[in-house]
Formats: structure tokens, C-alpha cells, sequence
């Protein structure tokens, strides 16, 4: 088992499958070779495959095997084989994805803390891009799908194992998104009763203790715009500035504790914005129309409905507390300034969500506003499909579209949201699984303890992950208002919500211990990934086809 899932390791090492581009096909290709060359496959071939995403521009695979057993009752092993870029990893860039000597030579050369230093020299680490994060786990999986399919030909499986390894985890999780109706079709056509997914992302040690995961956190991305009125500087109380708005919207968001969730004695971090500034594209003085920004959500048991009221709520407070401020500061200068004598500015904004000014706009203009936003719609989504723009800049411009055709000139603020969305999931809170989860953890610190490894858990990953889709463990209005309030949703992003909750399965991260993922000295500790992970794994399995 140590030689194969080492060997297995090395080998989708070395295939640099970076995330959002069409090399992750090179990963997908190897592992869909790897499961059809097993003999169970060679004699099952219609319980294996390489299903396409069909809506993906740059052709990604989601290879996949189900094994069966004498009785349906199964087990999901599924983890993601694209990495982040190796751009930091300096002169060692061209043997980032080399495992051996010499990119641990080369490493050496770099400045090492004292505990990069220690590992190096134990000789109990792996050192390579991909190699924790998450290729290590997948190795695993793999090896072990191979032991199983074993025991299938000599009949001698009792439960089911589907394994299926996905792309883009990294960035937007279009293998999870689009993997669910095929785990849905997989579960109906082969009568399944799915029990657990184990994912083996890499996991921490804390205190001297191995950290497994039995959810896994939310995020949402909301996206600010604020239209102002324009005017010169020369005649500033003719115009009123969105920067102002934005940047009190900024205050009462970054960092606010309103939007921090709390789980027994785990919370989420506060919002973080990600990007903020105004919308001209040339200097001139002038006050900008516009100005816009987004930022990160994180949550346990807030759905993007609780999370949109927050944000409307703040929102119209901010801009109607500016436009008083503004009022107050011209009543003062028109006490030192003769020629001023406009009774006052008259400042009326308004606060929408953008399903609340789409609707305003569908009744207004009807076929007209129709037309406009299809066309627009399609034009962006061309631009997302050939890399021009993003999920957050894309929605931003449709967003100033819409602005444009409103032709509104009173001041605004839209709250949207932007893609990705990841739901909180905790594999305790499935319906009719209940603490799944805490039964896997219970049989892996039993068996992880025996193995000299103590374990403990978290109750929700906070590094945001794929288990967001296996389950649907919050109300669906939140998840309905996501997709009214989310410019792009559609044929540019969905989340198949009915195929996940057919799927329906505890979800839980378990996998080799690993350090300071996404940079240069990622490692990948030997003894975990060779040995306790895969014994501790393979015995959870088993068990988990008798959970009830």
C-alpha cells in the first residue's frame, strides 16, 4: 500500500494541473486511466467514466468508479486534483512539481524557519506543489479503490465505494457544482443509499492533535454599487459622491461583528472586502457617478436572505444619513457664500437589491428591458467563457448595464451578490443522517489513537470546501434569494439544489497531515499519508456502510 500510494502520488504530482486552466485535463485523463485499467473496471467498464462539464469553457473531465458491493449501502471518497500556481517558489519553479532530492535541495537554499528546517532535516516530510493540497488524499483514495475493487471480483465487499475526483476546487467549483447530478443519476440508477463522503483535503495539527472536519463554512460574496450624481468640483453641492456612501457601507461592514456566526464555541471571521473603488476610467474633476466593491461573507447559520436584509438595512441608513450630512453642510455654507440660494439639495436615494430593480425595471419597460438584459446577459457571459473577466468584475458590469438603462438620477445603491456561493454544511444536520458525522469521527480518533496519532474536530472547515454541495442543510429560501440577487446566475453560474438534495450524504474532511498549503514549502507528513490515513480510512469505510 506505501509503495502504491506513493507511486500514484509522484506520478499526478508531476501532471501540473493548475486550477482554471485546461491543464487540469491532464490530471482528470490519468485517474480515469488508472480506474479503467483496474480488471473490475475492465469487466464493469458502464460503472466508470469521464463525464464532461458541459457548460465548461475550457472542457474539464470528472473521472469516476463505483465499485459495488453485495449491498448498496455506500461510501463517497471524491477530492479535487487542481492546485494553485507555483509562481513562489523562485528558482525552483520548473521542479516545483518534481518529488525527491532535488527540489528538496533546491529548497534548502531558501531561508528556513526553524520548523521548515526540522522537517527537512527528519526526512519525514513531502515536499512538492500539490502534494498536500490535495494530491496526497487523492493517492489515497485511489489505492484504496484499487484494494476494494479487489475484493469485489472475489465477492467479497460488502458495501459500495464511488470514487470521484473533480477540478476547480481552488477557484469556482464547477467539477463539485456539476458532479451532483451525476451523483444523483448514480444513486437512482444503481439504487444507492449514500452513507458518507469522505474528502481528504489535508489536515492540520493542532496542540499535537490531527484536526477532522464534520462541516464545512459558508461564503458569500456581496457586491456593493452606489450611483451618486455628478457634477465639477466647482459645483460640488450639485452632485452628490458615492465614495462617501460606499465608504460608509465599507465601515459598517469590514471587519463588523453583525455578520459573525457562531456555532457552540466556533465562530467565522468578519467580512473582508476584497475590492472598492469609483468607476472612472480617465480623470477629469469631476465627481464619479459611480463607485462599487465587494467583499466576503463567511457563515455557519446565516443564509444569503438574513445576510441581504443586513446589507439593505445598512445600506439605506448610510445613504440617507450622507444625504442629511450633505443637506446640514450647504445650509452651513450658504451662511458664507452670497450666491448660494437654493433652498436645499433635495437628495432622495434609494436602496434596491438588484431582483428588487430588475422587477422595477420588467414592469416599467417590459419586452423592451427583457431583450436589453438578455443581450447583456450573453455578452458577459462571453467575456467570463474566453477569461476576459471574472465572476465579480462580470457582475459588476452587468450591474452598471442595468444603471445605464434605469437612467435614474436620484442617487442609488445596489446590493447584489457574486458568485461563488458556498453554502454551510455540517454532516451532522443531514435529514434522516443525523450525526453521521460524529460517528466517523468517533471510529477515526478510536482507530487514529490505536495508530499513535491523536485526533480532534472542528465542527465547520473555515478554509471554505466542495462539502459545500453534498447536502442541503439550510432553508431554501436563502438559497433562492442567493440566486435573485446574483446577476449572473443562470447559464453562467447555477448550483444544482435538487440534485443535491437527492444526494444528500454527510460529508467529512479527512486526510494526510500536511503544512503551509499554497506556498513553496508545502509538505505532506510521510507517515500520515503512507500509513495511518490510509489504515484509519480504509476501517471507517467499512463501517460507515452500517451506519443507521
Amino acid at each position: 500500500m506505501e509503495t502504491k500510494i506513493l507511486k500514484i502520488l509522484t506520478e499526478l504530482v508531476a501532471l501540473k494541473s493548475r486550477t482554471g486552466t485546461s491543464d487540469e485535463n491532464l490530471a482528470s485523463d490519468y485517474i480515469y486511466n488508472y480506474i479503467s485499467s483496474l480488471e473490475y473496471f475492465k469487466e464493469h467498464s458502464e460503472n466508470c467514466g469521464l463525464a464532461a462539464i458541459d457548460t465548461d469553457p475550457m472542457k474539464r473531465h470528472i473521472p469516476y468508479g463505483l465499485i459495488q458491493g453485495k449491498s448498496g449501502d455506500t461510501v463517497i471518497l471524491s477530492g479535487h486534483f487542481d492546485v494553485v500556481d507555483e509562481f513562489d517558489y523562485g528558482d525552483a519553479r520548473e521542479i516545483a512539481y518534481n518529488i525527491g532530492e532535488e527540489l528538496e535541495n533546491a529548497l534548502k537554499k531558501n531561508t528556513l524557519t526553524e520548523e521548515q528546517k526540522q522537517d527537512m532535516e527528519s526526512g519525514e516530510w513531502i515536499w512538492a506543489k500539490g502534494a498536500a493540497d490535495m494530491k496526497g488524499g487523492l493517492a489515497i483514495h485511489m489505492a484504496l479503490l484499487e484494494e476494494f475493487s479487489g475484493q469485489a471480483l472475489a465477492g467479497e465487499l460488502e458495501g459500495s465505494v464511488l470514487f470521484i475526483a473533480v477540478p476547480d476546487e481552488e477557484s469556482y467549483s464547477c467539477g463539485m457544482r456539476a458532479s451532483s447530478e451525476l451523483l444523483a443519476r448514480l444513486r437512482k440508477e444503481k439504487n444507492l443509499d449514500y452513507k458518507l463522503l469522505i474528502n481528504p483535503e489535508p489536515t492540520d495539527l493542532v496542540d499535537g492533535s490531527q484536526v477532522m472536519y464534520l462541516g464545512t463554512v459558508g461564503k458569500t460574496m456581496p457586491v456593493i454599487m452606489v450611483q451618486g450624481i455628478s457634477s465639477h468640483i466647482g459645483h460640488c453641492f450639485d452632485g452628490f459622491n458615492p465614495l462617501n456612501v460606499l465608504t460608509g457601507i465599507y465601515q459598517q461592514t469590514n471587519g463588523s461583528m453583525i455578520f459573525v456566526d457562531r456555532y457552540k464555541d466556533e465562530a467565522t471571521m468578519p467580512p473582508t472586502w476584497l475590492k472598492m473603488r469609483d468607476l472612472k476610467e480617465v480623470y477629469d474633476v469631476s465627481i464619479p457617478l459611480r463607485a462599487t466593491g465587494y467583499f466576503t461573507v463567511l457563515s455557519l447559520n446565516s443564509g444569503p436572505d438574513d445576510i441581504l436584509k443586513k446589507l439593505l438595512a445598512i445600506s439605506d441608513h448610510v445613504a440617507a444619513e450622507e444625504a442629511v450630512k450633505l443637506e446640514q453642510t450647504y445650509a452651513q455654507y450658504k451662511k458664507i457664500n452670497k450666491f448660494e440660494t437654493k433652498s436645499g439639495l433635495g437628495l432622495k436615494p434609494r436602496v434596491y437589491s438588484f431582483n428588487q430593480l430588475r422587477e422595477e425595471l420588467e414592469q416599467r419597460d417590459g419586452k423592451r428591458f427583457c431583450d436589453f438584459y438578455d443581450q447583456v446577459y450573453d455578452e458577459i457571459a462571453g467575456q467570463i467563457a474566453s477569461g476576459s473577466t471574472n465572476y465579480p468584475d462580470g457582475t459588476i458590469k452587468l450591474m452598471e448595464k442595468v444603471l445605464d438603462f434605469a437612467g435614474f438620477t436620484d442617487p442609488v445603491v445596489v446590493v447584489a451578490f457574486a458568485p461563488p456561493y458556498y453554502p454551510a454544511v455540517n454532516g451532522n444536520m443531514v435529514s434522516g443522517k443525523e450525526f453521521f458525522a460524529t460517528k466517523a469521527y468517533d471510529i477515526v480518533a478510536g482507530l487514529s489513537a490505536e495508530e499513535g496519532q491523536p485526533v480532534s474536530y472542528q465542527n465547520f472547515f473555515m478554509g471554505i470546501s466542495d462539502n459545500s454541495y453534498t447536502a442541503v442543510t439550510a432553508s431554501d429560501g436563502g438559497n433562492r434569494d442567493f440566486a435573485a440577487a446574483a446577476p449572473l446566475w443562470g447559464q453562467v453560474y447555477t448550483i444544482d439544489f435538487d440534485s443535491i438534495k437527492k444526494i444528500n450524504v454527510p460529508a467529512v474532511i479527512y486526510g494526510p497531515i500536511g503544512k503551509e498549503y499554497h506556498k513553496w514549502s508545502e509538505r505532506v507528513n510521510k507517515k500520515s499519508l503512507l500509513d495511518t490515513v490510509p489504515r484509519v480510512t480504509r476501517e471507517l469505510i467499512k463501517q460507515a456502510w452500517k451506519f443507521r
